[in-house]
Formats: C-alpha cells, structure tokens, sequence
C-alpha cells in the first residue's frame, strides 16, 4: 500500500555510507535489497570497490564493528526519512475499501524492522489508510 519501489532503504543506504564519508551509489544499495540490513550493509562492505572507499577514508577494511556503526546511523535515518518514499500506491484506498465490502480481509507484510513499519503505519493513517 506505501513504500512501494524499495527507494527508502536505497537512498538511506547511500546517505549513511557518506555520513562516514563513504560514497555508494544507488545500484550498489540495490544490489543485496531483501537481505536484513546490518546483512545489507555487510555486504556491500564487502564488495571490492566500496571496501576499497572506505580503507581510503579510515586506512582499514571495515570490521563488524564499522558495519553496526554504520547500522546504527541507518536505522534513525530511516525512521527520520520513510516518510519521503512513503506516499499511498495511488487507487489502494478504493480498492481496499472494496475489498472489505465483499468481507475480504486486508494482510500486509514488509521487509522493514517493528521500528521503521510503526512509523509507515502512522503515515499511512494520516492519509487515510486505517
């Protein structure tokens, strides 16, 4: 119903990535999309050219202790963000509100973390999805 597209998480991969001075593009935040996100951010610690950016900036290959540094910055940017890759799918409301007219019940699920789906939930609320 929101988010759809993936973009959030790409974007705010990339924008945690330069917070310590580390460029990824978009593509590269694509590639392991559907992992869990320190897995994510793992793995494109791992590919060769990121790595290789981040020994320029601080002399070293990153540890697992960079990766949750970086997990720990991406988490609140999410939060902080979702809200601008967040609009409702346009026509979701109609047929959603026809669906429940016919008994049929609504599911979702989503590859966000209970933190970052609370906030999705609000924000659908306020446009009109309950």
């Amino acid at each position: 119903v929101v988010a759809f597209g993936a973009c959030a998480p790409q974007q705010i991969f990339v924008e945690a990535f330069a917070e310590f001075d580390v460029q990824v593009s978009i593509d590269e935040a694509r590639g392991p999309m559907g992992m869990g996100k320190w897995d994510h951010i793992r793995t494109l610690c791992n590919q060769p050219e990121v790595a290789e950016r981040y020994r320029t900036v601080f002399g070293r290959t990153p540890t697992d202790d960079d990766v949750t540094a970086i997990y720990e910055r991406f988490m609140p940017l999410q939060i902080e963000k979702i809200a601008e890759h967040s609009a409702l799918i346009p026509g979701a409301l109609d047929t959603i509100a026809h669906l429940r007219q016919q008994g049929i019940k609504i599911g979702s699920c989503s590859g966000y973390p209970k933190q970052v789906m609370d906030k999705v939930v609000e924000l659908a609320a306020t446009n009109g999805y309950l």
